[in-house]
């Protein structure tokens, strides 16, 4: 449930206060409010009175930037920053921000009933803002239409979706499935530096094109698509490199350091009639490396690893995983 605390003030006040060295939060003024909003025949979409009303679809999440640090760089610990990074925002531009930071905050509310929120900068995700070429500057790309600039933030790299393939001319669907676990990489980001808990690195770096396989941390959605604005109301998901598991770059696969491909070795037995049964009561996995990134594990290799250890992917039609370091339990 939200947590909202309320504030009136004036205008003036408000665009007034200024963010104090060495804080991360960043105040911003809500562009628009979701429940406001009507569809394209004039229906209301949703107010807060609603008895189906979804926070984490009408939540608001993108707003325009009033002020923000001025402290490079931050200090990384759990109470200031979970990582390094460098501020990339100023004022003036819209930037999309996680929801849940728009439920549990500060409103301030003006004269005209204006709505101003102080979120904390690791929450977001990615701004945007109008440019001249003299201006471009290091991690800012054009969008889609040309028309505004994209900077991704906080090492979150922006990613389109992918969408299930056929296995058959037979398998025909109405509507195409998206591929939750994979993205292609639209906007890159400048990877942060280090991570508060010392022990993630975002090793690899991404291109625009390249498909991703993410891990096990959930790749959010930047907006949900009854309300989405980014780069002209195209959906996005949003990423850091330290949770992308298996890189597509072309013919190219690239491995993140730290984490091997194995090709899995199938726990059964073959009775002499030629029936396959799985081993009962089977704790650990075994596999054959087909990629490296760790020091010490060489292609070819087989390794064990637990159960539900890794990420499942298809890869030349069979079943293959990828492991991080810390799941492989011992080399054969």
């Amino acid at each position: 449930m939200s947590d909202i605390q309320k504030y009136k003030l004036k205008r003036k006040q408000i665009e007034s206060l200024r963010i104090p060295p060495g804080s991360r939060k960043c105040l911003l003024k809500t562009l628009s409010r979701n429940v406001d909003e009507r569809t394209k025949s004039g229906i209301w979409m949703v107010s807060e009175t609603d008895t189906d009303w979804q926070e984490n679809v009408h939540a608001d999440r993108w707003g325009e930037l009033v002020s923000a640090p001025t402290h490079l760089p931050f200090e990384v610990s759990g109470d200031l920053m979970p990582w390094l990074t460098q501020v990339q925002v100023s004022k003036g531009m819209k930037v999309w921000y996680d929801y849940m930071a728009s439920l549990n905050t500060i409103v301030y509310i003006d004269e005209d009933k204006s709505e101003y929120r102080l979120i904390d900068y690791d929450s977001l995700y990615v701004a945007t803002c109008p440019r001249c070429e003299e201006d471009l500057q290091c991690g800012i790309q054009k969008s889609t239409d040309g028309k505004e600039w994209i900077i991704p933030l906080n090492g979150f790299h922006i990613f389109e979706r992918v969408y299930h393939e056929p296995k058959s001319k037979f398998d025909i669907h109405i509507r195409r499935r998206v591929n939750n676990k994979m993205g292609i990489v639209k906007y890159v980001a400048t990877n942060n530096a280090m991570y508060e808990n010392g022990e993630e690195s975002d090793h690899v770096v991404l291109e625009p094109g390249d498909k991703v396989q993410f891990g096990t941390v959930p790749c959010v959605m930047i907006e949900d698509e009854a309300h989405c604005k980014f780069d002209g109301g195209r959906m996005y998901r949003r990423a850091q490199a330290r949770n992308i598991d298996l890189v597509y770059r072309g013919e190219e696969l690239i491995l993140p350091k730290g984490r091997i491909l194995i090709e899995r070795i199938k726990d059964e037995v073959i009775r002499p009639s030629g029936i396959i049964l799985l081993k009962e009561k089977v704790k650990i996995h075994r596999g054959t490396v087909v990629l490296s990134a760790i020091d010490g594990v060489e292609v070819g290799q087989t390794v064990t690893y637990p159960i539900k250890g890794g990420v499942p992917l298809e890869y030349k039609g069979t079943e293959h995983r990828v492991l991080r370091e810390s799941q492989v339990l011992y080399i054969e």
